[in-house]
């Protein structure tokens, strides 16, 4: 139909999507669309993704834990 295999993507919009996770308010993706918004160490709204979003998520964790027995 369009010429491309199923779930298939070429170089170009693979490399497209990318920049987009990248950069996304570049791309006038609302903050509120990010899960990241205000990160408590830069200040900065951004996207996480891939094998960050774990390792973000117990860092956070390991945070609260402390800030609860302190």
């Amino acid at each position: 139909m369009f010429g491309y295999s199923a779930g298939g993507l070429s170089k170009e919009q693979v490399d497209k999507i990318m920049d987009i996770l990248q950069n996304p308010q570049d791309f006038n993706i609302p903050v509120w669309f990010l899960n990241r918004q205000k990160d408590w160490k830069s200040g900065k709204n951004f996207q996480i993704y891939g094998s960050s979003v774990a390792i973000t998520l117990r860092e956070d964790l390991e945070r609260l834990k402390k800030i609860r027995y302190v």
